[in-house]
């Protein structure tokens, strides 16, 4: 599941949406936020006021497992260890090996037991075959953009349909690499999740806006810089050389929809399934270019990335827990744009390493 909000963070951060992104594990985007307390409630009213519900729910979807607190003070440390799909494929020109471990910091501030704040940072290291070029290095260590959310569990449920109603706000800070390649000022991200429990299955739809201020439109990187940026993503690199400009363009917004159902097998065990696209749009490019190429089309570009996560996690203690599973990251469509893709695992590139095992050990306080 940790998986989950690192690849939506990564997702998010690939787009320019913080950058979810990644994302990155249990992470982005999901992808984006998580902890709490624990206990797992069974029944169509869980989740409500003065109510819990599991910690393997409230960590992928960045809510609160509810019930009264002791502490204003709250939080969730994950670690995690990746083994990516290239590891596996047996075509030695294919073949990419990958193995990386994050780790996931979330200190938490709860003004009341559904409003609170998290404040978040990753950090990532690939140990395998980690590129190095000019700007980067071997096996470097890879921030994550800071994030600083505000959100409101549950702050009305809609009459009915017994729905959960969970706004949140969210400020990112360009503390990866690849934030400052991009020359992204800030991040600022707005959203809510709709929430429900239906017996033993917590369903949950989450959609976020993001707007990106960026400097420039594309990624540049000074050329005369005492200090230049080390361009980087996690799995590879981008080699800079000494240009002023590298063409790629800034994504100025993105949008996030994610669909996740947990089932909640007992007090131990939760089997979850989360399946979620981020759109971006790129800064517009227009007709003026002196640069562009002929055939080049004005307007915005558009970016797509799905993430498809399978998630099995045990927590036999109050605050300890484990999770098993498979996370998939990757483009909606194939390269020739006329088929869509398997959301939970990559068939068509598995060098690529869009698909990764990971294992978690998490823990809330």
């Amino acid at each position: 599941m940790s998986r989950t909000m690192r690849k939506m963070f990564r997702a998010a951060a690939v787009i320019g949406a913080a950058i979810l992104t990644a994302p990155s594990a249990r992470a982005q985007e999901s992808l984006d936020e998580e902890v709490p307390s624990p206990a797992v409630t069974t029944g169509a009213g869980a989740g409500q006021e003065g109510q819990e519900m599991p910690d393997s729910v409230a960590l992928l979807t960045g809510g609160s497992a509810g019930g009264e607190r002791k502490n204003a003070f709250g939080g969730f440390v994950l670690l995690e260890q990746q083994l990516g799909a290239g590891t596996f494929v047996k075509d030695s020109q294919a073949r990419t090996p990958y193995y990386a471990w994050l780790l996931s910091l979330r200190p938490r501030y709860y003004f009341t037991n559904q409003l609170f704040a998290e404040l978040r940072l990753d950090l990532q290291q690939e140990l395998t075959t980690s590129y190095g070029t000019s700007t980067t290095k071997k096996r470097q260590l890879m921030p994550s953009d800071t994030l600083l959310t505000v959100k409101y569990q549950n702050v009305v449920r809609i009459p009915g349909v017994d729905v959960g109603v969970s706004p949140f706000i969210r400020i990112g800070a360009p503390t990866s690499y690849e934030s400052q390649f991009r020359n992204l000022y800030l991040s600022a991200a707005a959203g809510f999740d709709l929430s429900r429990q239906i017996g033993p299955v917590y369903l949950t739809y989450t959609f976020r806006f993001n707007k990106n201020f960026n400097k420039y439109t594309v990624a540049t990187v000074p050329k005369d810089a005492d200090r230049p940026v080390m361009a980087a993503r996690s799995g590879g690199a981008e080699d800079l050389g000494g240009s002023l400009a590298t063409g790629t363009n800034n994504v100025s917004f993105s949008v996030f929809n994610s669909l996740m159902a947990s089932v909640l097998l007992t007090d131990e065990w939760t089997v979850t399934v989360q399946w979620a696209v981020a759109n971006a749009w790129t800064y517009y490019a227009g007709p003026d270019d002196l640069y562009k190429a002929p055939d080049a089309k004005a307007g915005r570009g558009q970016r797509d990335v799905m993430v498809g996560v399978v998630d099995l996690t045990y927590q036999p203690w109050a605050n300890v827990g484990f999770s098993l599973g498979l996370s998939t990251e990757q483009p909606v469509k194939t390269a020739n744009n006329k088929t869509i893709r398997f959301p939970f695992w990559d068939i068509h590139t598995p060098g690529d390493n869009n698909s990764a095992l990971y294992f978690d050990v998490f823990a809330t306080y």
